[in-house]
């Protein structure tokens, strides 16, 4: 056979060996690492086709997706479509991707490293399609971008480009040394699955090169080279199935067989070949390599003779050419059957087969006569050199705007600097009259200081007086409220009018000793400092709350609903004061709910914090009030709803307490809907023990 179709061949088992060059970014987003895992389970199995649609699924069921989840979606995909050569697809794979990014920050890494893969993309679906210059265009775009980012790793991929169109024009000297520089290249990349696949398959590609050099030592050599690198990684990415570390051995099991066939070692080319095919034969592996080397064992049998081996042979591919087509492996069935019917003398299927190989050649040399006339050198000089004019352009048209602006600078500080001569006047002029000012202020700022004082005076007495008043106040209270109780005690020596003003008496006298606490507790500094914290269960600190206040809910008819955490919550806290918050806030819901109603607590840890909220569903606080519900002496008061009479000094006392723990409490109402207090506080403060 003559030496172009071993080159054929060879060229054939290269791009079976090249299925995934690994052309996502560098760093992917957690949202898509897990849906990733499993589409490449699925499609080293051979399910690409469900690999995708799995993809596609998420993506069109997600929300809020980052420009990294795009990125990877359409980076995944293309890998797909560029395995089944819908090179079409990929080009706006690659559009949608660029105009994803022109959208993003220029200035982020990730960003300018997905713009590469994306030139990358359309530049290989391009070059597929046999649009070469147009291709090397975003080769060199990327290319560019990478060497301006300092980024040698995304380098390998241009030097790849320029590898495999120079092996294609058959210059395989030049196409070792840019396969050796891609690998070089790919050292400085971060170690994962995609770079040791690229690299394994540049240290192959190598050894073809040498191969079709006829240097068969070297080709051994990498070949040889590419199998311990295998086997040195095979299993270390456990996400993987073991087929992807299978087929590109075998891949290299069928070139070294072309080296022992070059040297006359026919049983051992044998063994190799068979071994390749039965292994990439699998569903999930590389199939077509199968049939490019079972097509090159075949044309062994009839170079050793083995006629019947090499009819069987070529009956296999045919059977595999309906499910898995290709057409140079077509065209060189063709010649092999063309061959074996020549021996067998039937004339008329060796014609059928001869003008059938014959039109798939012309067809073949037809469409790779451009890349073959292609001066890749010139090209890439050509590029070069428009690159260094677009730079010097753009270099002078920045001088032009220097000059522009060291122009309007100059302009700009004769402008200033008159400014500054006739502003120098008119500040020695008006510092006499900002001293003055600023005497006048120094002498306003004393006289304030005063008042504050006298004020903070003022304020320290009414506090005293309020608990003075306060003190000599709950005496005679608390003495009339002993007598009422002794008198209810004879109630049924009192007529009914008689025993209602008796129970008006003992109402107003409550009513009256809760305000004088009230004044008494709100006359009393409440500040963090003379506050002794220690640790408590605030499950327990509401229970207690609960079950001292229930028998006023049942005297309404309401439910009280508590839902507590099942571990208890601890925080440093003045336990009383605390507990005092929560009663003031449930005894409100108490006192403004409707009867038959519920009211809910609930008690959550979040991010450090202690949420206590109380929900009733009340009569709500009005509009207007909302504003001045935590104001001590409030205007903004409201009956119960069972005529409960209010002080208007709790939720101001509950406020103060809040905040000396670090916390607060705010709510939410509609009026005669319902109202929520929420009451929040850290679970450690800065004096906790």
């Amino acid at each position: 056979m003559p030496k172009v179709i071993y080159l054929l061949l060879s060229l054939i088992s290269l791009f079976c060996s090249c299925t995934n060059r690994g052309s996502k970014p560098v760093s992917t987003s957690s949202a898509f690492d897990s849906i990733s895992l499993v589409a490449d389970n699925l499609a080293d199995s051979g399910l690409k086709e469900e690999a995708l649609h799995l993809i596609y699924d998420w993506h069109s069921k997600t929300k809020d997706l980052t420009v990294e989840d795009e990125i990877d979606y359409f980076s995944y995909s293309n890998v797909i479509y560029n395995h089944n050569k819908n090179y079409e697809r990929s080009i706006l794979i690659a559009d949608s991707m660029l105009m994803i990014l022109d959208k993003a920050d220029e200035n982020d890494p990730n960003i300018l490293s997905a713009r590469i893969v994306a030139y990358n993309i359309k530049a290989d679906a391009l070059f597929a399609k046999g649009m070469y210059n147009d291709a090397y265009n975003y080769y060199f775009i990327a290319q560019r971008l990478a060497i301006d980012n300092n980024d040698t790793c995304y380098l390998r991929t241009y030097t790849y480009s320029l590898a495999m169109t120079l092996f294609r024009q058959q210059r395989y000297q030049q196409s070792a040394m840019r396969f050796r520089e891609a690998y070089d290249q790919s050292d400085k990349c971060p170690e994962d699955f995609n770079l040791f696949y690229f690299k394994q398959e540049l240290l192959d590609n190598i050894g073809l090169c040498y191969n079709a050099l006829e240097k068969y030592d070297s080709a051994m050599y990498f070949y040889k080279k590419a199998l311990t690198y295998l086997n040195e990684h095979t299993g270390k990415y456990d996400h993987k199935l073991l087929n992807v570390y299978e087929a590109p051995k075998a891949v290299v099991y069928g070139n070294m067989a072309e080296v022992y066939r070059h040297l006359g070692k026919y049983d051992s080319a044998k063994i190799l070949y068979e071994n390749s095919i039965n292994i990439n034969l699998q569903k999930g592996h590389t199939n077509t390599d199968a049939l490019v080397n079972q097509v090159k064992l075949a044309d062994l049998y009839f170079k050793t003779g083995d006629i019947p081996e090499a009819k069987i042979t070529l009956e296999k591919i045919k059977a595999e050419l309906d499910t898995i087509p290709d057409r140079q492996v077509e065209m060189m069935w063709h010649k092999l059957m063309w061959q074996y019917c020549e021996l067998a003398n039937d004339s008329v299927q060796s014609y059928k087969h001869l003008r059938i190989y014959t039109m798939l050649n012309d067809k073949y040399i037809s469409d790779n006569k451009a890349l073959m006339e292609t001066d890749l050198d010139m090209r890439v000089k050509d590029l070069e050199k428009q690159y260094k004019i677009n730079l010097l352009t753009k270099d002078k048209r920045q001088q032009k705007t220097y000059l522009i602006i060291l122009t309007i600078l100059a302009l700009m500080s004769i402008a200033i600097i008159f400014l500054i001569l006739r502003n120098t006047l008119k500040r020695q002029k008006n510092i006499k009259i900002l001293t003055d000012l600023n005497n006048k202020v120094n002498e306003q700022k004393k006289q304030l200081e005063k008042a504050l004082e006298e004020l903070q005076t003022k304020e320290k007495d009414k506090a005293r007086i309020l608990k003075s008043v306060a003190h000599d106040v709950m005496n005679p209270i608390g003495a009339i409220i002993s007598l009422t109780d002794i008198l209810l005690h004879e109630k049924d020596s009192y007529t009914p009018e008689q025993l209602e003003i008796l129970n008006l008496i003992l109402e107003a006298s409550n009513n009256s000793l809760n305000l004088s606490r009230d004044i008494l507790e709100a006359s009393e500094e409440i500040d963090e400092n003379n506050m002794t914290k220690e640790k408590t269960d605030i499950n327990k600190l509401i229970s207690k709350s609960v079950e001292l206040l229930n028998f006023k809910a049942l005297s309404k008819k309401q439910h009280i609903i508590t839902k507590l955490p099942e571990t208890p919550i601890y925080a440093y806290v003045y336990k009383d004061k605390m507990r005092r918050v929560i009663n003031n806030i449930l005894a409100n819901a108490i006192k403004f709910s409707y009867e038959n109603s519920d009211i809910e607590i609930t008690l959550e840890h979040i991010a450090g914090d202690v949420h206590i909220a109380i929900k009733d569903s009340g009569v709500g606080i009005p509009e207007k009030n909302k504003t001045n519900v935590f104001d001590m002496f409030t205007d903004a008061k409201t009956s119960g709803t069972s005529g409960e009479i209010p002080h208007g000094l709790g939720l101001s006392i509950s406020l103060q307490i809040a905040r000396a723990h670090n916390g607060d409490i705010w709510f939410e109402s509609i009026e005669g809907k319902g109202t929520t207090f929420h009451l929040v506080f850290p679970v450690n403060s800065d004096n906790a023990a």
